[in-house]
């Protein structure tokens, strides 16, 4: 749970609770309501396919936004989303919604720029909030360096709190995107650098944020 200390007005949460719906009522049409709606081939992107499609129709650029709200299963959203609910609701009370929601989008785009270059062949679908929500990571460690994470750890029949510097949670965390990204497998239709990529724009971004504001 994160905690901010600050002597300046809170924002509702608006738009990250909103990006949550609208994530939960995606997977909820696209597992189990298919034959009414293909989510996924409305609105997610294939990289084989997506030079041709905007070439056609630039509409079909609003994948790259439209993309970064449905997922592929339960897991792949409850993983995203877990941790989207963690960073994103203190971050959007300081920050607001205008900064918060440019950090989501431009983060998410960029990585799914990335993800269609390096799968250019892949005619598997591209979904996923995975860069955006980076970029909120990136965003947290830029804004608030020095906040620590608590964790809970059983141990036993006993609990253990612990406090973690998000400076150590980033670092861990970007070791393992980087080591994924040089060991997965050529046609895993996965692009964990994107992921890192999401967190340096969204880094890049909280920086002009600061930047403005002081």
């Amino acid at each position: 749970m994160l905690k901010f200390k600050s002597k300046k007005r809170n924002h509702f949460p608006k738009q990250s609770l909103l990006i949550w719906v609208v994530t939960l009522v995606a997977i909820v049409l696209s597992l189990y309501y298919q034959q009414w709606i293909d989510i996924n081939n409305q609105f997610a992107i294939i990289p084989a396919n997506m030079h041709e499609a905007i070439s056609l129709s630039w509409t079909n650029s609003f994948k790259l936004i439209s993309a970064l709200f449905i997922h592929g299963n339960w897991q792949h959203w409850a993983g995203n989303m877990l941790l989207f609910l963690i960073i994103a609701l203190p971050l959007e009370r300081k920050l607001g919604s205008f900064w918060f929601v440019i950090i989501y989008l431009v983060s998410g785009i960029s990585a799914n720029l990335l993800s269609i270059v390096q799968l250019s062949d892949s005619t598997h679908y591209l979904l996923g909030a995975s860069g955006a929500v980076s970029g909120l990571l990136g965003a947290w460690l830029m804004l608030f360096p020095r906040q620590k994470m608590s964790v809970i750890i059983p141990i036993g029949l006993y609990i253990q709190k612990i406090s973690i510097p998000i400076v150590f949670v980033a670092i861990i965390w970007l070791s393992i995107q980087l080591v994924l990204q040089m060991t997965s497998i050529g046609s895993m239709p996965i692009v964990w650098g994107s992921h890192v990529i999401g967190f340096v724009v969204g880094f890049f971004i909280a920086w002009l944020y600061r930047v403005s504001n002081t």
